[in-house]
């Protein structure tokens, strides 16, 4: 019986450190992991500077400058550089394995930036868009780098 009982209790603990990641996700979708130069964040008509660590959100509008650079790794792993004179806005993020939801689409409006997808382009590739203004990649599973001028 105390056998059965740990199971469940194992379980219980399990399902909800799964339930907390999945309410995680909501709140951010990336965190920065290079930040270099003159680099701002635009979130719901705030700006600021952003430091390594620090967390994106859905909406999110990245900005480099003429000596700016950043890189940062999403939720699944996915990772974006962004070079200089750059921007780009992250649309929509979605990763929730547990339930089979993928969402990934960012806009890239200007400059230039280097993708390599992470677990969300293997899982569900459909769900991944990567936009400019005259176009939009789908992703394979792959890396790629764009430049919009």
């Amino acid at each position: 019986m105390e056998g059965k009982i740990m199971r469940i209790f194992i379980t219980s603990i399990v399902l909800l450190a799964a339930l907390a990641t999945s309410a995680l996700a909501q709140d951010h979708v990336a965190t920065m992991k290079d930040v270099a130069g003159d680099v701002d964040v635009e979130r719901k008509g705030t700006t600021f500077v952003p430091v390594v660590g620090d967390k994106l959100q859905k909406g999110d509008i990245i900005r480099t400058k003429s000596d700016g650079s950043v890189g940062f790794t999403f939720i699944d792993g996915t990772r974006i550089g962004m070079g200089e004179s750059s921007e780009m806005t992250v649309a929509q993020y979605t990763f929730n394995p547990l339930e089979k939801q993928y969402a990934f689409d960012v806009f890239l409006k200007k400059g230039s930036a280097v993708y390599s997808s992470g677990k969300l382009g293997k899982l569900d590739p459909k769900s991944v868009s990567f936009r400019t203004p005259k176009a939009t990649v789908g992703v394979r599973g792959t890396k790629f780098v764009v430049k919009v001028q």
